[in-house]
């Protein structure tokens, strides 16, 4: 497979969405549909999991930062690959933080890997 700047936007734009304060239904129902069922998923939080992991750590995401949302920065995909740029929103709009997420999609246009990065620093 090989994804445009574009394509990678709204794959990760589609599973973003399942971040907002939203039902738990919904957010399963977006979870399901933009992340296959054996996704490799790896943040600073968690080591390892999967689509339930994802979907666990989105519902606490709620909890810790409520009205909370991401939006997207930026975007540089190759072949199968892509490195976004995430920025946490909190409630009242103001911006928390923003950080990294590499992804990989499957054929079929589901992320199958992600990898979460930490916010990011300008000077270490």
């Amino acid at each position: 497979m090989v994804m445009t700047n574009q394509e990678a936007w709204a794959i990760y734009e589609h599973y973003i969405q399942a971040w907002r304060p939203i039902s738990d239904e919904r957010r399963r129902s977006l979870a399901t549909e933009s992340i296959a069922e054996d996704a490799q998923y790896s943040s600073p939080l968690l080591g390892a999991g999967g689509r339930e992991s994802i979907i666990q750590r989105m519902s606490a995401f709620q909890e810790q930062f409520p009205g909370g949302h991401f939006e997207i920065g930026d975007v540089s995909a190759h072949h199968d690959v892509a490195l976004l740029t995430w920025i946490l929103v909190q409630a009242d709009g103001t911006v928390f933080a923003k950080g990294h997420d590499q992804i990989r999609v499957s054929s079929a246009g589901k992320i199958v890997s992600l990898i979460t990065f930490a916010p990011s620093v300008s000077k270490p």
